[in-house]
């Protein structure tokens, strides 16, 4: 952020500062917000700021997107008095914003760092930056263990056998477990290469691979409730009967539950009593009547789902 001494002060009183969580989701609606939510300039005068905090400022904001791929990177957001929504902002963030994308293209960004979705009850699914694969259930195990138990920039990895005992629970599978490895080689020469490969002896990922579940424990770990929620969409691998991604599974899902149980707010709870793991959580649904304002119309759906 850069600006008037005194604007910045201002706008440190009302959380706009780095670090702060300015999305639709997390403020309601404010010109940055709407820019991230819809992919689109947007421009919001003060009090229709969602926030009350927000109505002694104005704010116009465009969107960044990478020129090669189109993903979204973040926003310019011009903030201030009604200057900052004049006829002329918006037509001066795009030419910024086009000056940043032209240098973008002049020095593209190193592809982004493979990743794998895990939680939720869809499909695991591997990214790079260039492709998004479905996986089915045996690869994903696979990944989630490589991943799960790698060091990035190490040569550690794990052996056919230690694998075959986390995907079987005993030993005797390696031949198995070697099959599927070169089937899943092959799948990630034809799909992600040469953003991540395979390498043996022992089998571990060429390239760090970030993973939902480690980055929802890390959140854990760290206090940040509102960080794992946001990650944790289900369980891990649902269907999944592997001993090593079942041991993970239940770590995660008793961290989320205790930290949301003991510490967490009344939005917390809410969100995570609609999780399907948590359909039949008393425990949490009195814990949520215990906090939730008198006021707030979930209380009913609260209630309804209580029991004696």
């Amino acid at each position: 952020m850069e600006g008037a001494r005194e604007t910045l002060r201002q706008a440190e009183r009302s959380a706009f500062q780095p670090g702060a969580n300015w999305s639709e989701r997390a403020i309601g609606t404010s010109a940055p917000g709407l820019a991230l939510a819809t992919g689109r300039g947007a421009q919001v005068h003060r009090e229709q700021h969602f926030s009350y905090t927000a109505h002694r400022f104005s704010c116009s904001a465009v969107p960044v997107r990478d020129p090669s791929t189109g993903a979204l990177l973040g926003v310019v957001d011009l903030t201030g008095d009604a200057q900052a929504v004049a006829v002329h902002s918006l037509p001066l963030l795009l030419a910024a914003v086009s000056a940043a994308e032209a240098e973008l293209r002049l020095h593209p960004a190193v592809p982004a760092q493979a990743t794998l979705t895990t939680l939720g009850a869809g499909p695991a699914v591997l990214g790079t930056f260039d492709a998004h694969q479905p996986l089915g259930l045996r690869h994903a195990e696979i990944l989630f263990l490589l991943g799960w138990h790698s060091e990035p920039g190490s040569e550690r990895g794990l052996t056919a056998e230690e694998l075959a005992v986390l995907l079987y629970g005993e030993a005797d599978h390696e031949v198995t477990v070697r099959a599927e490895l070169v089937r899943l080689r092959r799948l990630l020469a034809e799909h992600h290469s040469p953003s991540i490969d395979l390498l043996s002896r022992p089998y571990r990922l060429s390239a760090p691979l970030r993973v939902d579940a480690r980055d929802a424990h890390t959140a854990l770990t760290a206090g940040d409730r509102q960080g794992a929620l946001d990650l944790y969409r289900g369980q891990l691998l649902p269907g999944s009967e592997a001993p090593g991604v079942l041991r993970v599974r239940r770590e995660l899902s008793a961290l989320l539950r205790e930290a949301v149980l003991s510490d967490g707010s009344a939005e917390d709870l809410w969100r995570y009593l609609q999780l399907t793991e948590a359909a039949e959580d008393q425990d949490a649904v009195r814990t949520a009547l215990r906090v939730m304002p008198a006021y707030s119309p979930r209380r009913a759906v609260l209630v309804a789902r209580s029991t004696p």
